[in-house]
């Protein structure tokens, strides 16, 4: 059966937006929208082509093209595809719905929540254990400040907001003057949480630099270092005198300077001249 020009079917026929990472998941009516719609009601399978919107729950998706089973909730949306519901936002090249609970976005993936995106080539996220992970040769995970995390692979629970990076991790925050390394990283994410490197570690903050097997940094400024600990320091500046204190100083020398110099022969004649008068 084929409908075409902007026919909307609501049922509960999927998935599609339980197609949207950690977005959409929830059961309830389902509604597409499309140029053309081909849907077969008894096997559930159906296709979506030109403008495809995808609704659920408050979640939306939109999609050059969509192909879904209704019935096995399983689904592929593709071409630049974007899907937000509450405070997360996804976009990719494609997006797949393996079943209800577990998806992947693929081709120049993007997932934020609360502020922080996660990027990569691929990542997969599991809806039941609140769990992404990067599939690919790099990953990046950029914190509300603007610090970036860049890694060969990063797995971020998003339930206990602990982020771990593997290979080649570095670490740079204009924010907070720092750059930083390792060979892997933990990361919390909550206001009280650290940055943890692991392996070859070193950290540089307003020019002095730490390193070690094992460096800890928290939000608070405090490095720990373990093994192998190494520390460059740059001691701070001492302030130079402001403008005005140097031209006060200089109109007080020019002023002493500038006074008569009494002599001792001065001093005598105006001794004799009290004399006389």
């Amino acid at each position: 059966m084929r409908l075409s020009k902007k026919f909307i079917v609501a049922a509960a026929m999927l998935l599609t937006l339980g197609l949207c990472s950690t977005a959409l998941a929830a059961p309830g009516n389902f509604s597409v929208q499309a140029d053309e719609l081909d849907y077969n009601l008894q096997t559930g399978e159906g296709e979506a082509k030109g403008h495809v919107v995808l609704k659920q729950d408050g979640g939306v998706a939109t999609a050059n093209y969509a192909k879904f089973n209704s019935k096995a909730k399983t689904g592929t949306l593709t071409g630049n595809v974007m899907a937000d519901r509450d405070d997360a936002h996804i976009v990719c090249n494609v997006f797949m719905a393996h079943n209800e609970n577990d998806m992947s976005a693929i081709g120049n993936a993007v997932v934020t929540k609360q502020g922080k995106s996660l990027s990569a080539d691929r990542i997969d996220y599991y809806k039941e254990r609140q769990f992404a992970e990067t599939i690919g040769s790099w990953a990046k995970l950029t914190d509300v400040d603007g610090s970036v995390m860049n890694a060969a692979k990063i797995d971020y629970d998003m339930a206990k907001g602990v982020a771990n990076a593997y290979g080649g991790v570095t670490i740079d925050s204009k924010a907070r003057d720092l750059t930083a390394k390792a060979d892997s990283a933990i990361y919390k994410t909550d206001q009280s949480g650290y940055v943890e490197l692991n392996g070859h570690a070193t950290a540089t903050q307003n020019g002095n630099t730490v390193s070690g097997d094992k460096l800890r940094l928290t939000n608070a400024n405090v490095a720990v270092a373990d093994g192998d600990v190494r520390i460059f320091y740059v001691p701070e500046k001492q302030p130079a005198p402001a403008a005005k204190e140097k031209q006060a100083e200089a109109a007080t020398v020019a002023s002493k300077a500038a006074e008569p110099k009494t002599t001792k022969k001065a001093v005598q004649a105006a001794a004799n001249d009290e004399a006389l008068a």
